[in-house]
């Protein structure tokens, strides 16, 4: 990462409006916006060209996670920073992200200049929690009763299976939008019912839904 000049941030954001917001904010704290993308396609495609020195992504795109685009781009471009802005502090998103690679973690419950905290913290080599995840944190050590070292095992296909699940999409919906066969996604939905301790599926579901909907 390019210490010496300006930095140039690239954005990955599907809603208009607050990109907008970023880019003033980030350009008036002396930023340099160098590329956009609404949407998960848009990244792949423009971002390794833009010469950015570190990508700020929302989490979730147009109804789908960022996960498998962020290890395509950590894979990519091994020295960019990464920087998550997400609705979503759940420790299955924190835990995952971090394990790819993501090198900062702020959500929107946040104020938005943490990003450029975070921004100043990923260029000088350090990874950064914005406050709300370090709350969260002090809150997974405190109750050991949650699911947190079994949502940390869980791969990316398995997320992306329990988020479409914590979003109310059936298995043929989910096999739509993921490619796959209903049968595969039946053989993910076990290992997940495996993984996280649960035998029915209306328990595998409001599991769903609470990690994938708290933050």
């Amino acid at each position: 990462m390019n210490r010496d000049s300006i930095v140039k941030v690239f954005l990955v954001e599907d809603h208009p409006v607050m990109r907008l917001g970023l880019k003033m904010m980030l350009t008036e704290k002396g930023f340099a916006v160098c590329g956009e993308a609404g949407n998960l396609d848009e990244a792949l495609h423009l971002l390794p060209k833009s010469a950015a020195d570190v990508a700020v992504f929302d989490l979730s795109l147009n109804g789908d996670t960022a996960f498998s685009v962020l290890e395509q781009i950590r894979l990519w471009l091994p020295e960019i920073g990464l920087i998550i802005y997400s609705m979503h502090d759940a420790p299955l998103f924190v835990d995952n992200a971090m394990s790819i690679g993501v090198n900062a973690y702020v959500t929107k419950a946040d104020p938005v200049e943490t990003i450029v905290d975070a921004i100043k913290e990923v260029m000088a080599g350090r990874k950064f929690m914005g406050p709300s995840i370090a709350r969260t944190l002090e809150e997974r050590v405190l109750d050991s009763s949650g699911h947190g070292p079994a949502i940390k095992d869980l791969s990316t296909r398995e997320i992306e299976v329990l988020t479409d699940l914590g979003q109310g999409l059936s298995r043929s919906e989910i096999a739509a939008r993921r490619g796959l066969s209903v049968r595969t996604v039946e053989t993910y939905i076990q290992r997940l019912k495996n993984k996280l301790g649960v035998e029915l599926n209306r328990e595998l579901i409001r599991e769903a839904i609470r990690v994938t909907h708290s933050g």
